[in-house]
């Protein structure tokens, strides 16, 4: 018998439904603490003076018991007595167990985990009804008492946020050595493993983005962003916020963007690496493309309206061009 099948009998003992089977299993229990270091003299008292104590109340039960009650036979009495006193030292180790500190209750830290394949998007709504719509190769997590004293969350890649609005509950997602603050608004984080910096873009509402060092204040058509190589934070203004809405249903749009960057992109999302050779100082991508579909689609289309060429050697795409745009 383990210590919780003996304290689980003990409850049977002290409500009555314990049966003379179950009486007796207690009493060879105890007997085997005897030889054994298991009784701890300092909560349940010493033995012998709790077996001394069960035979007082024991004859004082005797001598006030009602008329009429059949007498005890004497050859029963050792019995009687060992049995009490076994009683005794279950009622004192049942006033342990029921006096004993609470064992601390579980605490809700069980990580939930969200996460996207390359080429992947989702759209979750979080128990404090904020909506994300998680990018492809990115991550989401949080613990299972989020929104029950606390909103923060952990972001590796790209998703775009609805925040509930909730003022006794600041909305704190963690990026890498970045944080970002938010009671209630709309915005984009891109944080990537493999960009150079970490960019927080507001549609609507007020954030606020910093790290140990500093901190900036984003309004709608602002963009902050971190510098993971100087471990400063830049605000930029007037930033075109008309694509977010389409960019967290995979559709990226670009208007005279960089080759570089276009190709940069197109690999955080597909988790793959893209290098460019050839002169492209002058080429400049207009078009968009549907981050749904298959990456080797996306970049068959880049390299027609630039009249280049792709290779796939392994998990590397290589876009050739061996003109100027």
């Amino acid at each position: 018998m383990n210590r919780q099948e003996f304290f689980s009998l003990i409850d049977k003992w002290m409500n009555g439904s314990a049966s003379k089977e179950e009486i007796q299993s207690l009493m060879n229990y105890y007997h085997s603490f005897k030889s054994t270091t298991e009784w701890d003299e300092a909560q349940l008292g010493a033995k012998s003076l709790l077996e001394a104590e069960m035979e007082q109340q024991l004859l004082l039960r005797i001598r006030t018991a009602e008329p009429g009650t059949a007498p005890v036979k004497r050859v029963w009495w050792t019995k009687i007595a060992a049995a009490a006193a076994v009683l005794l030292v279950l009622a004192a180790a049942g006033w342990w167990y029921f006096q004993r500190p609470p064992e601390p209750m579980a605490v809700h830290s069980q990580q939930q985990l969200v996460a996207t394949k390359a080429g992947e998007h989702k759209k979750i709504q979080l128990p404090d009804s904020t909506i994300v719509w998680l990018s492809p190769a990115s991550r989401l997590e949080y613990t299972a008492a989020f929104g029950k004293g606390s909103r923060e969350l952990t972001l590796n890649g790209e998703a775009f946020f609805e925040v509930a609005t909730d003022a006794a509950q600041p909305f704190i997602i963690h990026s890498g050595r970045v944080d970002t603050r938010v009671l209630g608004t709309s915005f984009n984080i891109r944080a990537f493993d493999a960009q150079p910096d970490v960019a927080v873009t507001v549609l609507t509402g007020k954030v606020a983005v910093g790290n140990a060092d500093s901190a900036v204040h984003v309004s709608p058509s602002q963009r902050a962003v971190f510098s993971k190589a100087t471990g400063k934070i830049t605000k930029e203004d007037g930033v075109a916020t008309g694509n977010l809405l389409s960019r967290r249903e995979g559709i990226l749009k670009y208007d005279r963007a960089g080759l570089r960057e276009v190709a940069a992109e197109l690999g955080y999302y597909y988790n793959v690496k893209i290098e460019i050779t050839g002169d492209i100082s002058n080429c400049f991508y207009f078009g968009e493309f549907n981050t749904n579909g298959t990456l080797e689609k996306a970049l068959r289309q880049l390299c027609l309206s630039l009249n280049a060429t792709l290779e796939h050697n392994g998990t590397t795409y290589i876009i050739r061009k061996d003109k100027e745009c």
